[in-house]
């Protein structure tokens, strides 16, 4: 490929999202010649950092970091480039007969806030929080693998398949019945199945709904919790973090037509 009728490039990246940029980075750290355009005076895309207000810069999208590969952040080494992330351990709701409810880093105070509202709910949310972080343990490997091409698999696809296969295997006939249920229920079900007061089901059946355009009721928003709980910080999960912001990065300037 060429660009501007002069250079050459291996790989030309649409964006300097996230996305684009870890792609052009992992390109370019194998040696191909890479060229990223962004339309925008700051690359970044969802992830940004802006002052839209005099003194205060932040992230004006990403609301926290709780999904991105651990392994991303090593094999990049982001850290040496001005990453820097903040445990989110709490969560807080208010309630409209003005009390609240509230998640904090310890076990012990997250059961006795639970126990404020209901003894029930607060007996059977170490179940149900055991039961999410198995579900995430199994899929978790999964989001690793490449998928290979059903009509043609090759012997790396065949490999791909016997190693799910085995994976799956392992998980035993119980678990992957949850697992085959959360995947395709509502966030508002899973709720009403494990917990009897409202504002504890709003809290934990938040992240079922947040990012995307889909109610609490929706078909697969219990998967887009489960989702959640794979969040990884410093090899502690599950975990959401705050982006330290910084101050934004121009994009390079674009080749000169000519």
């Amino acid at each position: 490929m060429t660009a501007s009728g002069t250079n050459k490039y291996d790989a030309i990246v649409i964006g300097g999202g996230h996305n684009g940029l870890t792609c052009a980075a992992y390109l370019a750290k194998a040696g191909r010649k890479t060229l990223v355009l962004e339309s925008r005076h700051v690359l970044g895309g969802a992830a940004v950092s802006e002052e839209l207000y005099p003194g205060f810069r932040y992230t004006v999208c990403s609301y926290v970091v709780s999904l991105m590969r651990p392994e991303v952040i090593q094999e990049l080494e982001l850290a040496k480039h001005g990453l820097h992330i903040l445990p989110l351990q709490s969560s807080f709701a208010p309630m409209e007969n003005g009390d609240h409810f509230a998640t904090y880093p310890d076990e012990a105070s997250t059961r006795e806030e639970i126990l404020r509202h209901s003894k029930r709910d607060a007996d059977i949310f170490p179940k149900f929080d055991q039961l999410m972080y198995e579900m995430a343990y199994a899929v978790k490997p999964i989001l690793g693998m490449v998928p290979p091409d059903p009509s043609r698999p090759g012997l790396r696809g065949l490999r791909t398949l016997h190693d799910l296969g085995k994976h799956i295997g392992h998980l035993g006939k119980d678990t992957f019945h949850d697992l085959t249920k959360i995947m395709t229920m509502s966030v508002s079900d899973l709720m009403d199945e494990w917990f009897e007061t409202d504002i504890i089901k709003a809290l934990f059946g938040l992240n079922g709904i947040i990012g995307t355009k889909l109610g609490p009721k929706s078909p697969g928003t219990a998967y887009v919790l489960l989702h959640h709980y794979m969040g990884e910080l410093d090899g502690a999960r599950p975990s959401r973090a705050l982006p330290v912001a910084t101050a934004p990065r121009s994009a390079p300037r674009r080749p000169s037509p000519r």
